[in-house]
């Protein structure tokens, strides 16, 4: 799929200036129309793509998305050298394919870096191999932001017997004005998104949104509450297991870690042959873990930049050994599953990629895995495993 350029939205970015103040484009809700619709395709708010009946500025919802969202850094997630640090990963990954020699030249990412939207004036195409989400049904030709974000940021308060207004960010808000509700985190559909917001090719969802507390727009620390891997199950149904001895064969993605002293593990792994960590800086965040929390706001008081580890309310999910969106490694990887050793990662070894591009990251840092982890560093499967 070299060539192709995938992007997809980055859900509370877009800045706008206003006197000397700094408003985020989106703030949880339905931005301005005029940011994503053109009224009348007017040469002061013009069109770029083929006119649509959803009065679109680009030919489809993607290709709008990603008339702002394409680039480097801030709000961007998809740059052309995969600098990007945010959590959700670097679409430029899906772009940028590279090779490593060895006994075979095998080639990595690409179009198995992450998720394939469509996007008609970027070029994007369908996934050339998957039809369907993988363990679920949804259609891969339909795969485009609104797929995963509602643009236009809409929640429906059941308790309050309807839908208030939003008025705080759900990404990285404790609470939200008086007579209004917070939105949701980075913009996700919810359990109502097929039937309340229609906005989703008909795609229903019966999962809520997750919880979530985001550093700010640029996401690049993120601590996750609850619900990630069973919002992710709304598509990738099969892959949900909750109950691990009954399901054999698939790994667990919303379990808690103290089920089997996975808990203790992870606290006391720091790398291969070193089990001397504390449960007070053990939290790595290449290897994040959900703590278990369902209201952000005791997100935000235990705080975005925590070092805790895990404990006995933490769970394993989706996001724990995967980006959301791409990653330089096949599967999406937060590490390179296919090698032996950290410091033989393919894109370690592969002399295609940019000197800038940075595959192994957290919290928005660069991380050389050697200087961290030691040149026999293994599987990052271990800091729950502990098999090295």
């Amino acid at each position: 799929m070299k060539g192709k350029q995938y992007f997809l939205i980055a859900a509370v970015g877009m800045f706008s200036m206003a006197a000397t103040s700094a408003f985020a484009f989106h703030g949880g809700g339905v931005a301005h129309c005029d940011g994503c619709h053109s009224m009348h395709n007017s040469p002061e708010n013009p069109i770029s793509g083929t006119p649509n009946e959803a009065l679109m500025k680009g030919s489809d919802a993607s290709s709008t998305c990603l008339n702002c969202h394409a680039g480097s850094g801030g709000y961007h997630i998809s740059s052309t050298d995969g600098s990007n640090l945010n959590g959700g990963g670097d679409f430029g990954w899906l772009v940028n394919e590279y090779t490593v020699a060895g006994r075979v030249t095998t080639t990595h990412a690409g179009d198995n870096a992450g998720h394939n939207i469509v996007a008609t004036d970027f070029g994007m195409a369908a996934d050339a191999t998957l039809t369907a989400a993988p363990g679920g049904t949804y259609d891969a030709t339909l795969l485009g932001c609104t797929s995963c974000h509602d643009a236009h940021g809409q929640v429906l308060d059941g308790t309050a017997g309807g839908s208030l207004p939003v008025g705080a960010s759900g990404s990285y808000s404790a609470d939200a004005p008086a007579g209004t509700i917070k939105g949701n985190y980075r913009l996700l559909g919810d359990s109502l998104y097929e039937a309340g917001h229609n906005i989703n090719d008909g795609f229903a969802f019966t999962n809520g949104a997750p919880v979530a507390l985001s550093n700010h727009y640029n996401g690049y620390q993120v601590r996750y509450g609850s619900g990630m891997s069973e919002w992710c199950a709304n598509c990738h149904t099969d892959y949900l297991v909750t109950d691990p001895d009954s399901m054999l064969g698939k790994h667990p993605t919303a379990v808690l870690l103290s089920k089997d002293g996975y808990d203790v593990n992870y606290n006391s792994y720091v790398a291969t042959g070193d089990f001397t960590g504390t449960a007070a800086t053990a939290f790595d965040p290449l290897v994040p873990f959900e703590t278990g929390s369902a209201d952000q706001a005791t997100l935000v008081t235990a705080g975005v930049t925590s070092t805790a580890g895990a404990d006995a309310a933490s769970q394993v999910m989706c996001l724990s050994c995967h980006r959301a969106h791409a990653s330089a490694f096949n599967n999406m990887g937060r590490w390179d599953f296919e090698t032996e050793f950290l410091a033989h990662s393919s894109s370690i070894n592969s002399t295609d990629i940019s000197a800038t591009g940075v595959a192994y990251y957290g919290d928005g840092v660069a991380v050389d895995v050697v200087a961290k982890y030691g040149e026999a560093q293994r599987s990052l499967c271990n800091k729950c495993h502990v098999q090295d």
